[in-house]
């Protein structure tokens, strides 16, 4: 079991130690460094945040001793930001990087880490983790006691928050997560191979479009086949001649009827939109006739009035029905076919025309040279597809893990938090109020990171935010555990710190209440095997002297020291 056996300050070579116990109870008055002896843990476990707290005064570092019953680890950290390990104690610290400072309370947390834990994460959050991503499990820092709509007191800032709820859904929708981790892990190989098959996609059919164009430019015929379009290419690397063309029509000719052809474009495409502006007013025309017909039918002698009128749309509705009779999309399309190959016959007859000399041809073989030994390569456009469509479904797949969610952990984890709490035996008021509810129960919201509890209100289920600060701090406190052992049951070999520090939860219990609820909380942690600092400015009886540590003359007997 991991265990923080003991911090010291540091002044020089002189030396205050503090040694803790599996469940260790600080005893001292208000502002005597209670809360200061947390951030002075954090501190030396790699926190951030630098040692300015008040009461840390006069400290050069701080030095903690860790142990798993295997290994032994100290570490030490001083004020400037230095960070110093060693492996036993006779010998010399090491000063290393952060980084490896961390990794090193990690071997001794977890010596046979799970790799497969760590690798999904890392995907999932991009980043790689250390017992200090998961931190906010560690304290139930004074600021935050008995609030239960942030359960986590580390988690009041917006930016925590976040992160955390991030990584709830990481404990409790790992199945999901570990899929969407292999998902992605095959969409990453599959969109590098369709990254390399389309980018000599994209070159082998920019090579087409320039065979193509340097072609026209040599005069050469272009058919599209590359067997005929290589021999073609040969056969005038080798002679530097072409093949005449025969039966040319007229430049003038073939220009003027590119233009007649734009111009009937022009005039097809203005019928187009005749047509369907006529289409278009059909309802109203119906309505009118409708509403003429209405007239008529209630006054006949109106008949001579409205027949005139009936007259004139009858003739549109007869031009509309010629008009619709020609499909103008598809007179347009041939159209422009037309015109794009004679258009075509242009440019070949244009560049025919102008003089191309012998260096200028040379550069030009040269480089369809290099563009034939492109169109040589033999593109899987099979294996294009089918990545395409490949691609496309995995990303489906991955966002519709993404929304989905399977509520089986979380429900599993509130029963059994209701069951540490109604089952727990105190003879307490809260307690005892809870255990005569109808259907009582407790529902932990790992996402929101609020804890509600349920009751039967006329036949329904409630849901409601428990009353009394005695409650909800001891509700409270059962959620860090209970999170504890939930993380032992299904993430095994994980890096997270099984530590609880709880700053002066007697305050808003009170100390009768504080002092029955105490023992069940140390018996629970030291089920799942985790360790407990409690801060209390009031004394229990019956504390084991070596869980005992009384500060009340002051944490840093370097205060204001000069």
């Amino acid at each position: 079991m991991f265990k923080i056996e003991s911090i010291s300050f540091i002044n020089g070579n002189d030396f205050q130690t503090y040694k803790f116990s599996s469940h260790t109870f600080v005893y001292g008055l208000n502002t005597v460094g209670k809360t200061a002896l947390t951030k002075a843990i954090d501190y030396v476990l790699g926190s951030s945040d630098g040692l300015t707290y008040q009461g840390l005064d006069n400290i050069e570092g701080i030095e903690a001793y860790l142990t798993n019953g295997l290994t032994n680890l100290w570490i030490k950290r001083t004020i400037s930001g230095n960070y110093y390990y060693k492996r036993t104690l006779e010998s010399q610290y090491s000063e290393v990087s952060s980084e490896v400072y961390k990794d090193n309370i990690c071997l001794i947390i977890t010596p046979t880490s799970n790799a497969r834990f760590v690798n999904v994460y890392s995907k999932v959050f991009d980043e790689k983790p250390t017992f200090r991503s998961f931190t906010f499990l560690n304290y139930i820092e004074e600021k935050g006691l008995g609030d239960l709509s942030v359960v986590f007191t580390k988690a009041k800032e917006l930016k925590h928050q976040i992160r955390i709820r991030n990584i709830m859904d990481f404990f409790f929708n790992y199945e999901n997560i570990e899929q969407i981790y292999e998902k992605e892990l095959e969409l990453e190989l599959a969109e590098k191979e369709l990254s390399e098959i389309s980018k000599d996609y994209q070159e082998f059919n920019r090579s087409l479009f320039q065979a193509k164009k340097l072609f026209r430019e040599l005069h050469l015929t272009y058919t599209s086949d590359f067997t005929k379009d290589y021999a073609t290419f040969l056969k005038f690397k080798n002679s530097y001649t072409r093949t005449a063309k025969s039966k040319s029509k007229d430049l003038v000719y073939l220009s003027k009827a590119s233009f007649s052809l734009a111009e009937e474009i022009k005039l097809y495409t203005f019928m187009k939109d005749q047509s369907a502006n006529m289409v278009n007013r059909k309802e109203r025309i119906s309505r009118l006739l409708s509403i003429i017909s209405s007239i008529v039918n209630a006054h006949p002698q109106y008949t001579v009035y409205t027949q005139a009128i009936t007259s004139i749309i009858e003739e549109i509705e007869e031009e509309k029905v010629i008009l619709s009779l020609t499909d103008y999309t598809k007179a347009v399309k041939d159209i422009e076919q037309e015109k794009q190959k004679l258009d075509s016959q242009i440019e070949l007859l244009r560049s025919q025309a102008t003089e191309l000399t012998y260096e200028v041809a040379m550069k030009k073989v040269g480089l369809l040279e290099h563009i034939f030994t492109i169109l040589s390569r033999e593109i899987n456009t099979d294996r294009l597809h089918e990545l395409e469509i490949k691609t496309a479904q995995l990303k489906k797949e991955i966002k519709s893990l993404k929304s989905a969610f399977d509520q089986s952990k979380v429900k599993k984890f509130n029963n059994r938090l209701t069951e540490l709490y109604l089952s727990s035996g105190l003879n307490i008021k809260h307690l005892k109020e809870d255990l005569q509810d109808n259907d009582f129960s407790l529902e932990f919201d790992p996402f929101r990171l609020c804890l509600f509890a349920t009751h039967k209100e006329q036949d329904q289920l409630t849901r409601f935010m428990p009353g009394s600060m005695t409650r909800q701090t001891h509700l409270q406190m059962l959620t860090y555990l209970c999170m504890f052992e939930y993380l032992k049951d299904n993430f095994r070999d994980f890096i997270y710190l099984p530590i609880l520090i709880i700053d002066s939860a007697n305050q808003p219990m009170g100390i009768e209440i504080f002092k029955e609820v105490y023992p069940t909380i140390t018996q629970l942690a030291d089920s799942i095997g985790v360790q407990t600092i409690f801060m209390s400015k009031d004394r229990l009886d019956n504390i084991p002297e070596d869980d005992f540590i009384d500060i009340s003359a002051g944490l840093n007997k370097f205060h204001k020291k000069s």
